[in-house]
């Protein structure tokens, strides 16, 4: 699980961001499986957590320490 700062700076993706991101990296879930389970081109897995991981590190970088 991820520390109360992640959760709330996850939170903050949009639903499609927030879906590829916990999936890869907290249930370890490749760019092919996500593709498959999502419908989606695993190009637009990768945008999606290219983007997301981009937004999230500005999340994390404007919570107050």
């Amino acid at each position: 699980m991820p520390s109360p700062l992640v959760a709330d700076a996850l939170r903050r993706l949009t639903a499609d961001q927030r879906t590829v991101i916990v999936r890869a990296f907290f249930l370890g879930q490749s760019v092919a499986e996500l593709a498959t389970l999502l419908n989606v081109p695993p190009d637009i897995i990768r945008a999606r957590m290219y983007y997301g991981l981009r937004a999230l590190h500005l999340a994390l970088q404007q919570t107050p320490s």
